[in-house]
């Protein structure tokens, strides 16, 4: 991805991550439900599950939107253009600065979820939902860390340097 055009790097990141978490964000919140429903009495600590994922899922949805909507189409237009575009929110350093800061907060919610689920370590008695919801919480974690891998420390710094060779129009 260092050497991809930043305009495959959108394209990877909305049809692997975005794409995925489109599909397990809902998918994860409905086995939640079920687990917590099935042993919250024996795991009290799970009662606190739904409302960090619905944080996790409300950061992530409309962080999604604003990448797919705002950002990528500026850092295609960016790539594509000879001379610097004009963009209503000036440089493309903004809304990059919030996609940072969300990507920040999606990672503590990880991070409780992760201790919350001591490591996503599957108890004694858990059943086949209980083991999944696990795997799947693990799963998550490890494409949203490579997804912001791939923003943070590839996508961005390249764009805002790209920015900084490009003439203002």
């Amino acid at each position: 991805w260092l050497h991809a055009s930043l305009a495959d790097l959108c394209d990877n990141v909305e049809q692997t991550h975005h794409a995925y978490l489109k599909r397990e964000l809902p998918r994860l919140t409905q086995m939640i439900a079920k687990v917590v429903n099935a042993h919250g009495a024996s795991h009290p600590e799970l009662f606190q599950l739904p409302p960090l994922f619905a944080a996790l899922r409300n950061e992530m949805e409309p962080h999604m939107f604003k990448e797919e909507h705002v950002l990528f189409p500026a850092i295609r237009l960016l790539e594509s253009s000879a001379d610097a575009p004009a963009f209503p929110f000036g440089t493309i350093a903004n809304p990059i600065r919030m996609m940072e800061s969300e990507h920040d907060t999606a990672g503590d919610a990880l991070a409780q979820i992760r201790k919350l689920t001591n490591d996503f370590a599957v108890p004694a008695g858990a059943c086949n939902t209980y083991r999944a919801t696990l795997a799947g919480l693990q799963e998550l974690e490890a494409d949203l860390h490579l997804h912001v891998h791939k923003e943070n420390n590839i996508l961005f710094p390249r764009a805002i340097e790209l920015e900084g060779t490009r003439v203002t129009a």
